[in-house]
């Protein structure tokens, strides 16, 4: 008798079962590596945008990182400092902020970072972001301007934090007290207040005249004040400038012998 048929095969289904196994097992493999790669992302240490001021405690040096662009790069101490009104995204204004260690200056050159001359012991003020580094020395960078200059995707392009800036404290100059000119005793007799001759630049400053007028009165009148203690404290207590008062000390001084203008020689 001939064979009957033999077991019939479910092509069809096994096709479906085998592809539900292959895309099952890259769908596995998809989650795998997005876990993995969640995993492997840096997490950015804790800033905060900051302003303060701060002492230079090493001496400025010229670094190149691996990405070609220079960087100004010293330590200071911070005097005082504190979050800004304007924060970049993801920012701990309540971040603790290193008054009293080190903390590492990166001033990027490359990206409109102006060069600075400083030496050790210099003041400066400072806008940039601080940040803390959990593991190693706190730092503040991103103190140039916000101008677009690196607006090519990497931090610290043109929106991606505020604008920041690094300069040098310079302290007004110190004026020359007026006590440091030696005082004029008067050896004449005395004659009444009124009659003294500081007590008409003490009236014209009670009545109004600025300083600078009583300057150029003094300068032009060369009049020998010979101001006393009591005199110099009443022009002070009216508000006459210690210019004013060491013009009046100087006025009236006879000329040191040989700085008189020669006489013309004759022909």
């Amino acid at each position: 008798m001939p064979a009957g048929p033999g077991p019939v095969r479910d092509n069809a289904g096994m096709q479906k079962t085998f592809v539900g196994r292959i895309l099952g097992g890259v769908l596995s493999g998809l989650v795998v590596l997005a876990s993995a790669s969640r995993a492997a992302a840096p997490k950015k240490s804790p800033f905060v945008e900051v302003l303060g001021q701060g002492t230079v405690l090493t001496a400025p040096r010229e670094t190149t990182h691996k990405n070609r662009r220079k960087f100004l790069e010293f330590e200071i101490r911070l005097s005082n400092a504190g979050p800004t009104a304007s924060q970049p995204q993801g920012a701990d204004v309540h971040l603790a902020l290193d008054t009293t260690g080190r903390v590492r200056v990166v001033h990027d050159l490359s990206c409109g970072g102006a060069a600075v001359a400083l030496s050790v012991g210099d003041r400066i003020e400072i806008q940039g972001e601080y940040v803390h580094v959990p593991k190693g020395q706190d730092l503040i960078h991103f103190t140039h301007a916000a101008d677009g200059k690196c607006a090519h995707g990497e931090q610290g392009g043109a929106g991606k934090h505020p604008g920041g800036f690094l300069r040098k404290v310079t302290a007004p100059p110190t004026p020359r007290p007026a006590a440091i000119v030696p005082e004029q005793p008067y050896t004449g007799p005395p004659p009444p207040a009124s009659e003294r001759p500081y007590f008409a630049i003490l009236t014209a400053k009670e009545k109004g005249a600025s300083n600078a007028e009583l300057l150029a009165k003094v300068e032009s009148e060369h009049k020998a004040y010979s101001l006393t203690t009591p005199e110099i404290q009443s022009l002070r207590a009216a508000g006459v400038s210690d210019a004013v008062i060491e013009a009046m000390l100087r006025s009236g001084r006879a000329q040191t012998p040989g700085a008189a203008t020669p006489a013309p020689t004759p022909r």
